[in-house]
């Protein structure tokens, strides 16, 4: 073999093995972010936005609410279809008088958003005009480290809290049961940082 070839074949795989460590280290800051602890907020200034999409999520965000770790509950994402009764019984299946008094109050919502992106834009919409500037982000492990991202490029002015809803059969997310959507979010995730890449938004 040419030593010409020789050396063409060592830059590929020089180039293959810098791009392989480089998603290595990529995949375990995912898994970080997503592992993160969650975090009581200091104090109740936060407007807690849940993403819809996932399991116990409006739940976990409507707990917090009722903690007093939040002044308000926003709810972004919430399907068209979905009517504002659904969402109390979602939060309030035993019609509790308290409950509906706390939701009727602080409990808003939008039905415009169908990404993490637009997720983003419409929160932001609703934060700039009711004058808010503190979050704290309420959606699953795995979404996390996306809808951070979506966040900090949309809502670059906005201080985020994150609070992660986990599965309820374990406390991280390395879970052979979550392998697949672990994949499937991660390649989002890097697809989402491309697309801005190339085109800004």
């Amino acid at each position: 073999m040419k030593l010409k070839n020789i050396k063409s074949i060592q830059i590929k795989w020089i180039f293959i093995s810098i791009i392989s460590l480089i998603l290595i280290i990529d995949f375990f800051s995912f898994i970080s972010t997503s592992n993160n602890s969650n975090n009581f907020p200091i104090n109740n200034n936060n407007i807690i936005i849940v993403l819809t999409g996932g399991p116990n999520r409006i739940e976990k965000g409507y707990e917090l609410l009722e903690k007093n770790y939040g002044k308000k509950l926003f709810i972004s994402g919430v399907n068209p279809i979905v009517k504002e009764t659904d969402l109390k019984n979602i939060i309030n299946p035993n019609n509790i008088l308290s409950k509906n008094l706390l939701f009727s109050c602080c409990v808003f919502y939008e039905k415009k958003s169908y990404d993490t992106k637009t997720n983003a834009i419409e929160s932001l919409k609703w934060l700039n005009k009711n004058n808010y500037e503190e979050i704290l982000l309420v959606t699953s492990a795995e979404h996390m480290p996306r809808s951070l991202f979506e966040f900090k490029k949309n809502a670059p002015d906005i201080e985020i809290q994150t609070w992660v809803v986990r599965n309820k059969s374990t406390k991280f997310l390395i879970d052979l049961k979550n392998k697949k959507q672990i994949f499937i979010e991660y390649v989002k995730l890097i697809l989402t940082r491309i697309r801005y890449l190339f085109k800004g938004y």
